[in-house]
């Protein structure tokens, strides 16, 4: 199978290549993740430099059966994947479609954990004259947070060959990547120090009693099914020993394999699963169990999500047991106010960021210290239209900013003391609502408009909670904002 004839974008990356990407930095123990890990080039050399795990994305379903057992696929498509699936990983290393470049960088920087490096080529004419937007605002982020340099046409010699001059980008996430169950004690006996307690606490002991005991017997019957399928195979599998010379190339492999796949959002199986993958990705979904059952999803902001991923990962190893999980629970009941706070301040700086249009500052936002975010505010990349199967009704993308909106709202409802599960998603609100493209329609604290070119428009429903935004936002900072007034005056 010639893969250069169906996958335009298909261009492995030759090893002078990875190396000059790599010149300087050091994935010796970390995780790192290759966003568009094609036949698997950049996997093989990040494993032999030593890299602790890694994780990767592939759309090509040929790509990933070779993929297989080299590393964990976390997804179909990057583009799909949240910072919560990554808030782990430390290292982003990607040579993705030359079509689609600058969109799979700037996703990349916006799913980033904090301490992380991103490692990216891209086509050098994305940065000529004729620049979109988009790659506008990469490049604003590769000014403030790293750089980019010219690698000239380095593919001339390469596995399929080709012309086009590339560009190296490096980026830094800045900051520590702190959890907030950092320096939690956690019980690491397998023998739960609950277990004969029968008293209701924070959440119904009994519903935890029976989530721990159910992943425990999973785990052991997976573990059994295991050693089964092995048993199988190994049985089934004829062995070649004394037959004739080149028999064993005419026979074929075994028609049936017993083996446990690993399943992604898109329904495709990506590679065997072993014993403590099984035990990690379990434990994912029964904390999000926890939070759909125990109602607590107006705690669930996407930094707390981000941060259960990254508790996991560290901690799978752990019994999952019930004394572990009321721990982590009372954490996250005992900080809600922190990080809603800072679901706040993230909220307004991302709202600036957007449109010189949506705060007071305009095009000064980064340095000017008393600034309000207008009542009327603008937010990329939030919805998804494609003129091939063209549809009257607002569709959401797939994006990060549609999760920080969330947060925005969840932020606010812990603000003014309103109840969120009244509110619903914004997902739920299109998708009942139906609204028509550049029509309004109301969501939470929000009157919503959404555009085919991607855009949706929020504005404010409230003046006092516009305010108290802004004046929740300025308190932290130091700032003064001035009166009531002078906020009626700039809506």
């Amino acid at each position: 199978m010639n893969m250069f004839d169906y996958n335009a974008d298909f261009y492995p990356t030759p090893v002078e290549v990875i190396e000059r990407m790599m010149m300087d930095e050091d994935v010796a123990g970390k995780v790192v993740m290759e966003p568009s890990a094609g036949k698997g080039d950049i996997v093989d050399w990040l494993l032999k430099a030593g890299a602790r795990e890694v994780i990767a994305c592939e759309t090509d379903v040929y790509c990933q059966r070779l993929l297989a057992g080299k590393c964990r696929m976390v997804g179909y498509d990057f583009l799909k994947v949240t910072a919560e699936e990554v808030s782990h990983v430390q290292m982003i290393v990607m040579n993705p479609p030359f079509s689609k470049g600058v969109e799979h960088i700037q996703h990349a920087w916006d799913i980033a954990p904090a301490g992380c490096t991103i490692v990216a080529l891209c086509n050098h004419g994305n940065f000529g004259s004729y620049r979109t937007t988009q790659t506008k605002v990469l490049d604003e982020v590769i000014t403030d947070n790293g750089y980019r340099e010219s690698l000239g046409r380095c593919f001339t010699n390469a596995e399929r060959m080709t012309q086009v001059e590339v560009e190296l980008i490096k980026l830094f996430k800045h900051g520590e990547g702190a959890s907030e169950f950092d320096g939690i004690a956690m019980d690491c006996m397998d023998a739960d120090a609950m277990d004969a307690n029968t008293a209701e606490g924070l959440v119904q002991y009994n519903f935890i009693r029976d989530l721990v005991n159910r992943y425990r017997e999973a785990v052991r019957l997976f573990d059994n099914a295991i050693a089964t399928a092995h048993a199988i195979n190994e049985v089934a599998c004829f062995p070649t020993d004394g037959l004739p010379s080149g028999w064993e190339r005419c026979t074929s492999p075994l028609p049936i394999v017993f083996e446990a796949h690993r399943t992604n959002r898109d329904n495709q199986r990506t590679g065997p699963v072993t014993h403590a993958e099984y035990r990690k990705e379990l434990q994912k979904y029964y904390w999000k169990v926890i939070f759909r059952k125990m109602n607590m999803e107006k705690y669930a902001t996407t930094k707390l999500r981000e941060d259960i991923n990254r508790y996991v990962e560290n901690n799978a190893s752990r019994p999952f047991t019930m004394a572990n999980i009321y721990k982590v629970l009372n954490v996250v009941i005992q900080t809600n106010g922190q990080r809603m706070q800072k679901a706040i301040e993230e909220a307004f700086d991302l709202i600036c960021s957007l449109s010189a249009e949506n705060s007071t500052a305009g095009e000064t936002w980064k340095t000017n210290a008393n600034y309000m975010v207008n009542r009327k505010f603008i937010v990329d990349y939030m919805c998804n239209y494609d003129g091939r199967y063209p549809h009257p009704y607002v569709d959401l993308h797939y994006s990060s900013n549609r999760d920080k909106l969330e947060d925005i709202c969840k932020a606010l409802c812990y603000l003014t003391g309103k109840n969120y599960d009244e509110m619903g998603s914004l997902w739920t609100k299109v998708h009942e609502a139906r609204p028509d493209w550049g029509t309004w329609f109301e969501w939470g604290f929000f009157r919503c408009k959404g555009f085919k070119k991607g855009t949706m428009h929020f504005e404010f429903l409230d003046e006092q909670v516009w305010w108290k935004f802004n004046q929740t936002v300025a308190k932290e900072r130091g700032w003064n904002i001035g009166k009531k007034s002078s906020f009626r005056k700039s809506a």
